[in-house]
């Protein structure tokens, strides 16, 4: 089987699909260290470096409406996409000759080189924040980016091998998109509530939002906001310990643990047919490694800086 033909079907011998909150963490680093890339080499945002990059695949000039339907996307937004590209000589937009309503599009040479700087950035984006001395770890990220490259295909294959990074991106940001809107319609909360409710449902006890945070990556102040809206939905309770004034604890509700149930099922459905159904038995096993990999060593770098600092202590005079 090759990397271009993966399986779609989920055979018996393979474990069933189980995202834990290690996913998000992983799945939320790659998805700011890409669009921190492309913020970097370009003023595009996502969905106008989509447009480019589907373009750039093109072995032709291409209708704008057949590009709405390759991409998805709405005939307006295609058009403010594709006026920008132009305005930025990264596109050409010719009238057709038998139909003068017939817009085509082609990207120039200086989007064929846009998209290889930036493709340049966005890899440089990944190293700079994914642990990846360690050759296995290293091994992991380029499986798990290659991938990513697979769930939106190209239009023809040989002209996007060698820019898999800005497939990633697309694919990143369209699966983060999918996420939250699933989400939101399965529970009616945002994508951090859900990944509190995961996190809580995985751990078994109460925790402290700072403790949250930390585990999931997240600012304190979005921790501490979501767990206000789960409280304000039943989901959640504050304890307080008799020890500790100070300390505040959150905790599952029985309606908590049954959204919990419902989230983690809801995100391995997702994945199942949005993710897994894309991807080769080697990538599947990448991205479920990713997540477990890179949260051990980050969590390994932070203990022994602690206890590097503990250790250059001085007494004070």
């Amino acid at each position: 089987m090759t990397a271009d033909s993966p399986s779609s079907t989920h055979t018996a011998t393979e474990a069933p699909l189980d995202l834990d909150s290690t996913y998000f963490v992983a799945f939320e680093m790659a998805h700011e260290a890409l669009r921190r890339g492309l913020g970097t080499a370009s003023r595009l945002n996502v969905t106008q470096y989509r447009v480019l990059t589907k373009l750039l695949q093109a072995t032709k000039p291409l209708r704008q409406g057949d590009l709405g339907e390759v991409l998805g996307l709405k005939p307006n937004v295609v058009t403010q996409a594709v006026d920008v590209l132009e305005r930025e000589g990264l596109v050409t937009r010719t009238t057709g000759t038998a139909d003068g309503r017939t817009r085509f599009l082609q990207a120039t040479e200086a989007g064929a080189q846009h998209v290889a700087a930036v493709n340049q950035a966005l890899v440089d984006s990944l190293y700079t924040n994914f642990p990846t001395e360690n050759p296995t770890y290293r091994t992991i990220l380029e499986a798990a980016v290659a991938a990513g490259a697979q769930i939106e295909p190209p239009l023809h294959r040989g002209k996007a091998q060698k820019f898999p990074a800005s497939r990633a991106l697309v694919s990143v940001e369209l699966i983060r998109q999918e996420t939250e809107r699933v989400l939101k319609e399965a529970t009616g909360a945002s994508f951090n509530e859900c990944r509190i409710v995961q996190r809580l449902s995985e751990t078994g006890q109460p925790e402290r939002v700072g403790v949250l945070a930390e585990a999931l990556m997240m600012s304190p102040v979005n921790a501490a906001r979501a767990t206000e809206r789960l409280v304000q939905r039943g989901w959640a309770q504050r304890l307080k310990s008799p020890r500790d004034k100070k300390a505040v604890y959150v905790a599952l509700t029985d309606e908590g643990v049954y959204q919990a149930n419902v989230i983690n099922a809801t995100v391995n459905e997702l994945g199942q047919n949005k993710l897994w159904a894309n991807l080769t038995p080697d990538q599947r096993q990448a991205i479920e490694k990713v997540g477990h990999v890179v949260v051990a060593d980050l969590n390994a770098r932070k203990q022994a800086k602690e206890q590097a600092d503990l250790a250059a202590l001085t007494p004070v005079k």
